[in-house]
């Protein structure tokens, strides 16, 4: 029972606050009898009121929820692809390697489905894992520069009206060690001592290609299909 026609079931929780107060304010006004029947809407109000109060703490937790899940997708994401590019370095670092066992003539590598061509790459690769900054100061003297950036900032105070006040310049100096590669490329090649965490390796461009050939595609047929294809002439 209410006194009002309104459907309750049909508001959002917005609505019902505003309908639970306009009905709360016009009781004084009722009749002893609309007053029964106004409390009983305004206990119906205030239990839907508080159910769809209840909803807004679920859709927060289900979403709560769903960033997380979506957070921790995306660290197994980041790590499967750190792992798959690492995977894809060591195998190009195994290919340079067989390199190194051709005759001197040759890039290839062959399978007997695919090819690998090699190009030695322009410039000498270099791996650094360790600071720049904890070397000593013959090998930061040696293999090191330094990165001096300034930035100017312009500070120009006015008045509402637009009228200068008052305007200075405050340069900002900012300095960074950084590791010379080509010092340390020749280093490597004239046989020099590096600081402890410098790898300079020879790597190489790999480009891969598809063999075709009719009596390899034949056998590969033949391999890998002949348990699933029945024999000619064969019963059920």
């Amino acid at each position: 029972m209410q006194i009002t026609q309104t459907k309750l079931n049909k508001l959002n929780v917005l609505q019902l606050y505003q309908h639970y107060a306009a009905l709360e304010q016009s009781l004084p006004l009722l009749t002893p009898e609309s007053q029964d029947l106004a409390k009983a809407e305004l206990e119906s109000c205030s239990q839907l009121r508080s159910e769809k109060v209840d909803r807004i703490y679920y859709a927060i937790a289900a979403n709560e929820d769903a960033l997380e899940r979506i957070k921790k997708e995306g660290e197994l994401i980041t790590q499967a692809k750190r792992h798959h590019e690492s995977q894809v370095k060591q195998l190009k670092g195994l290919l340079s390697w067989l390199r190194r066992s051709l005759p001197f003539d040759t890039n290839t590598i062959t399978g007997r489905n695919y090819q690998f061509t090699l190009s030695k790459k322009r410039e000498l690769t270099v791996e650094i894992s360790s600071d720049p900054e904890l070397w000593s100061s013959d090998e930061k003297e040696n293999y090191c520069v330094v990165e001096e950036s300034t930035t100017t900032k312009q500070v120009v105070l006015r008045s509402f009206s637009g009228s200068v006040i008052s305007e200075s310049t405050e340069p900002t100096t900012k300095t960074k060690i950084l590791p010379n590669l080509d010092a340390l490329r020749n280093a490597y090649q004239t046989g020099q001592q590096l600081p402890n965490g410098v790898k300079v390796t020879q790597e190489y461009s790999v480009r891969s290609r598809r063999i075709y050939a009719d009596a390899r595609v034949e056998l590969q047929t033949s391999e890998y299909f002949g348990d699933v294809l029945p024999e000619v002439g064969g019963t059920d």
